[in-house]
């Protein structure tokens, strides 16, 4: 058969392209021709050009026990290096004394692990910093209330709020945001876990996403 310049190929629409489509790439080393899955490309390119990895929650996250449960959706695989890590979640409680209880894992080892929990304190003044979770925020004091933790977590998750207001609304959603730096040397599971305060309902909302960026 005669051979075809790859420039007379047909182009591919790209709202069509598949991850499991392939493409030509020249291996110029073995100076020959090769072909490539679209999803080696991108895992290539995750773990060599920093490009984000993301995980979306697909279905609420929804616990009413002390208990907690990994969030399977938001479980991603790291190999050996330097990572950025993003955790943007939206929670709701069902009661305002109650709050939702997160925590993070990793089951492989990482020499270095740091977070920070972050929301909108409903404080109404300089002076009145609550520590209770809010939907919207006081423009007036505008206070982000959180804690740094380097501890691993599993069923007894160590990020929330135990003041007597936990959410300042039941049932709303209440933006929540964890970053951190971990420096993985042995390949593992990124892992993030959900429990409630009491035994009452708490929820991790569907949309809640993750962003991993391998920086080294």
């Amino acid at each position: 058969m005669a051979d075809t310049k790859v420039s007379d190929f047909p182009k591919l629409d790209e709202t069509n392209i598949a991850l499991t489509d392939l493409a030509t790439i020249r291996d110029i080393s073995a100076g020959l021709n090769k072909e490539i899955e679209w999803q080696d490309v991108f895992e290539w390119m995750r773990r060599t050009q920093s490009l984000p990895r993301t995980k979306r929650l697909t279905a609420d996250h929804s616990i009413s026990s002390t208990t907690g449960t990994e969030v399977t959706d938001l479980t991603m695989a790291l190999e050996a290096g330097t990572y950025t890590v993003d955790y943007y979640l939206i929670v709701q409680s069902a009661t305002t004394s109650v709050s939702p209880m997160l925590g993070i894992n990793f089951d492989g080892t990482a020499a270095v692990k740091s977070f920070m929990y972050m929301f909108a304190d409903a404080g109404t003044s300089l002076l009145a910093e609550l520590y209770t979770m809010d939907d919207e925020g006081v423009n007036t004091a505008g206070f982000i209330a959180g804690r740094a933790t380097k501890t691993y977590t599993t069923t007894a998750p160590n990020l929330g709020s135990t003041a007597t207001l936990a959410v300042s609304t039941v049932d709303v959603d209440i933006p929540i945001r964890i970053t951190g730096l971990l420096i993985v040397t042995v390949a593992g599971n990124l892992e993030l876990w959900h429990s409630s305060e009491t035994a009452t309902a708490t929820r991790v909302e569907t949309g809640s996403s993750l962003v991993v960026v391998r920086t080294a």
